[in-house]
C-alpha cells in the first residue's frame, strides 16, 4: 500500500481514481435493482440505494491506499455494502419481524466473503422471494473480487468473523421492539469478558460497522502482509474506529429515533455528559490505536473524516440542543487544517 500523508493527496486520489469506479459500479447495481420482479424487494433495493449511497462512498475511500487494485477493491466494497444496505432495509422497513428470516437473509453476507461457497435460498422464510437473481449476483460478485486479492486467504477468517457479528446485530435489533433489548443483552453476555472497556450498547454499535472489513480488504492486496499487521488493523478497528463510526451515526439520529420510537444506542447513556465523555474516549482510543498501523496517516485521516462527515450533517444544529452540544465538544478533538478540509468536503457530500 502506498503512503498517504495529507488530506489533499487523499481527496485527489478519491476524486481522480476511486470515484469513477464507484459511480460505474453503483449505477450498474441500481439498473439491476430496477429490474427486480417482486415490487416489495425492488422498492427496498432502490430505497436503500437512494438513501444510503454515502455508505458506498465512505467505504470506497479505503481504496485510495491501493490505487493499482482500485478496479478490484472498489467493486468489492460497493457490492458488499450494497448487500448490507439492502438487507438493512428488508429487516427494518419491510414486512417481517421474524428473526429466522433475518438470520437467513444475512447468511448471504458470509457467503459473499467465502469464494466458492454455494448460493443458498436467502429468502427462504419470507413471502417476497423473486429478486431476479439480484442478491445472488451481489454475493457472487463479492466472491469473485475477494478471490482476486493476493492475501485474501490470510484475512478471510477475520472478515467472516466481523461479518457474522454484524449479522447477529441485524437480527437482534430488528425483532419485535419488546424483545430486542433483552436479546441484545443476552448476546452481550458472551462478549463482555473480552471487551471490558465497553458498555453493552457500545459493543452492539461496534458490530454495526463494515469499515473494519474494508480496511482488511486493502491489507490483503499485499501478498506477504505480516500477521501482526492483520492483528493490529483488526484490533484498531474493532472496537475503536468501528465504534466511533456507528456511535456518531446514532448521535446525529438521536432526536429522529426518539420521535420514531426506534432503537438508538446513544440514548442508553446516563446523561449528555456521559455520552460526550464516552464518544471522546472512542476518539482518543482510535487515534492512539492507528499509530501502530501500516499507513498510520491514512487511518488518522479516517478518524478525523468520520468526525467531520457525521457532524457536518444538517441534523446537527441549534434546534436540537442535545446533539449540538455533544457535537461541539467532539469537534474540538478534530483540530487543524486537515479536519477543516474534511469538514468542508463533508458538507458538500452530505448536503
Amino acid at each position: 500500500m502506498s503512503e498517504l500523508r495529507n488530506p489533499w493527496q487523499l481527496l485527489y486520489r478519491v476524486y481522480r481514481h476511486v470515484q469513477p469506479v464507484l459511480e460505474r459500479e453503483f449505477a450498474a447495481w441500481r439498473e439491476r435493482a430496477q429490474s427486480i420482479p417482486n415490487p416489495e424487494l425492488r422498492k427496498q433495493a432502490l430505497d436503500s440505494m437512494n438513501t444510503k449511497k454515502f455508505h458506498c462512498q465512505g467505504g470506497s475511500v479505503y481504496a485510495a491506499q491501493v490505487i493499482p487494485y482500485v478496479d478490484t477493491v472498489v467493486p468489492l466494497i460497493v457490492a458488499y455494502q450494497t448487500i448490507s444496505d439492502y438487507l438493512d432495509n428488508l429487516c427494518d422497513r419491510s414486512t417481517s419481524l421474524d428473526p429466522e428470516d433475518f438470520r437467513q437473509l444475512h447468511v448471504s453476507m458470509q457467503d459473499a466473503l467465502t469464494p466458492g461457497a454455494a448460493l443458498r435460498d436467502y429468502y427462504l422464510y419470507r413471502e417476497d422471494k423473486d429478486d431476479g437473481g439480484y442478491l445472488a449476483s451481489l454475493v457472487q460478485t463479492c466472491q469473485r473480487y475477494a478471490a482476486q486479492l493476493p492475501a485474501y486467504g490470510k484475512i478471510q477468517r477475520q472478515v467472516v468473523e466481523l461479518s457474522s457479528l454484524y449479522s447477529d446485530l441485524q437480527v437482534y435489533k430488528h425483532i419485535a421492539p419488546h424483545l430486542r433489548e433483552a436479546e441484545l443483552l443476552k448476546w452481550w453476555g458472551k462478549y463482555e469478558g473480552t471487551y471490558r472497556d465497553l458498555y453493552w450498547q457500545e459493543f452492539a454499535a461496534v458490530t454495526g460497522s463494515t469499515i473494519g472489513i474494508f480496511a482488511l480488504f486493502c491489507l490483503a492486496t499485499e501478498e506477504d502482509v505480516p500477521d501482526e499487521q492483520i492483528h493490529a488493523v483488526t484490533e484498531a478497528y474493532f472496537p475503536w474506529l468501528c465504534g466511533l463510526h456507528i456511535l456518531l451515526d446514532y448521535l446525529i439520529d438521536l432526536e429522529e429515533d426518539r420521535l420514531g420510537g426506534d432503537l438508538n444506542f446513544v440514548s442508553y447513556y446516563d446523561s449528555e455528559q456521559d455520552a460526550t465523555d464516552r464518544l471522546q474516549y472512542f476518539i482518543k482510543q482510535a487515534k492512539a490505536s492507528v499509530r501502530r498501523l501500516p499507513n498510520p496517516s491514512f487511518h488518522r485521516m479516517i478518524v478525523d473524516g468520520l468526525i467531520a462527515f457525521y457532524l457536518a450533517d444538517r441534523k446537527v444544529n441549534r434546534s436540537q440542543p442535545r446533539i449540538y452540544t455533544i457535537a461541539k465538544q467532539l469537534l474540538k478533538q478534530a483540530k487543524g487544517l486537515p479536519s477543516l478540509l474534511f469538514y468542508v468536503n463533508s458538507l458538500l457530500v452530505r448536503r
